[in-house]
């Protein structure tokens, strides 16, 4: 899957959270920081979001409604289009180690200075280019 970036040229990212402030609140730093964004609440939407709008990456937190974000990253990889799109996963808990294990690009713990998330982002997507040119 190639992600497109929007029509002002700036990499796409898809926040995922259920608590729609939260998703607020990150899109609008982001947006400061450069990035296009969509956000979603809804994580059983999220395959479809993907296909619309093709990230190049995905923000997401680890806990989503009645599934954890590590399921749903499972459920993202699982599809041949999406095995490469860059994940990076944060929660108030620090699961870096588990989701670091399950194979997901980044982690941040909430709270976090806005710094800390956009270099994360930044250095998933990086590697993400270095990655495709090698290839």
């Amino acid at each position: 899957m190639t992600s497109k970036p929007d029509v002002s040229g700036k990499p796409r990212l898809l926040i995922v959270d259920d608590d729609p402030m939260t998703c607020r609140l990150v899109k609008i730093q982001l947006e400061l920081e450069g990035y296009a964004c969509t956000t979603l609440s809804d994580p059983d939407r999220i395959l479809e979001t993907i296909a619309e709008e093709s990230p190049a990456l995905v923000l997401m937190d680890f806990h989503l409604g009645t599934q954890g974000g590590l399921d749903l990253f499972q459920t993202i990889r699982s599809h041949e289009e999406h095995k490469n799109l860059p994940v990076v996963v944060m929660s108030g808990i620090d699961y870096q180690r588990e989701s670091e294990q399950a194979g997901v690009d980044g982690f941040v713990l909430k709270p976090f200075h806005m710094e800390d998330l956009v270099t994360t982002i930044r250095d998933v997507l990086d590697r993400q280019s270095d990655k495709e040119k090698a290839s």
